[in-house]
C-alpha cells in the first residue's frame, strides 16, 4: 500500500512540474488594450473627433505652439465643424484595429486606426501623431498618412504593436487590421 501511495505521489509531483511550462498556467499579464494606454487612448479620442467632424475639439487637442495645428484659432475651427455634427456627436469609434509606433518612449507616437466610417459604413484609416509635453499629450492628424520616414529612428523603421477593440473575433480583426506604414 505504501508503495502504491508513493508511486501516486511521484506521478502527481511530476505532472505538476510538467505543467509549469504550459501557457494556460502562465502568470504573465495580458496585453493592454488601447484604452488602457494614455497616448493610444488620446489618439483614439482624436480619431473619434475626426469622424464626428468636431473641428473645435480637434483644435483643442493639438499643440498650438507647434507646426501641426489645423487652424489659426478656435473661432476659425468652429466655422469648419461638420454640418451633420449633431447627428454624430455622441458616436464613438467602438470597433477598430490599431498599429502603434513608438518613435520616442514617453514623447512621440504614431497610431494608425482602421474602423468603419460613421457616415458611409466603409472601412477607413486615420493616422494620428501623439506628442507629450510635460504631463499632457497633444495630437495631430496625418492627412495623407504617415510615411516610412515618419517611423524611422536612427535609420531603422521602428517596430509596431497591434491593438484591437475588445470582443472582436479573428475574422473581424483581420478586416480591421490596418496595413503597416512601412508598406508604403
Amino acid at each position: 500500500m505504501k508503495k502504491i501511495l508513493a508511486f501516486i505521489s511521484i506521478i502527481s509531483i511530476v505532472s505538476v512540474l510538467a505543467s509549469c511550462g504550459n501557457k494556460e498556467t502562465s502568470t504573465e499579464p495580458k496585453p493592454k488594450t488601447c484604452e488602457q494606454i494614455e497616448p493610444c487612448k488620446t489618439a483614439l479620442k482624436y480619431a473619434t473627433y475626426v469622424e464626428q467632424g468636431a473641428e473645435d475639439k480637434l483644435y483643442k487637442m493639438e499643440d498650438q505652439t507647434g507646426k501641426h495645428r489645423s487652424y489659426d484659432s478656435l473661432e476659425e475651427a468652429k466655422v469648419y465643424i461638420a454640418e451633420d455634427y449633431d447627428k454624430y456627436k455622441n458616436q464613438k469609434i467602438e470597433n477598430y484595429g490599431a498599429i502603434e509606433y513608438v518613435i520616442s518612449t514617453n514623447k512621440k507616437y504614431i497610431y494608425k486606426f482602421r474602423y468603419k466610417d460613421f457616415r458611409t459604413e466603409e472601412l477607413k484609416n486615420t493616422t494620428v501623431g501623439i506628442s507629450k509635453q510635460g504631463d499632457r499629450y497633444f495630437a495631430n492628424e496625418y492627412y495623407s498618412g504617415a510615411t516610412k520616414q515618419d517611423i524611422t529612428v536612427n535609420g531603422k523603421i521602428t517596430k509596431h504593436k497591434r491593438y484591437y477593440s475588445s470582443g472582436l473575433d479573428q475574422q473581424v480583426k483581420e478586416a480591421f487590421a490596418p496595413d503597416p506604414i512601412e508598406q508604403y
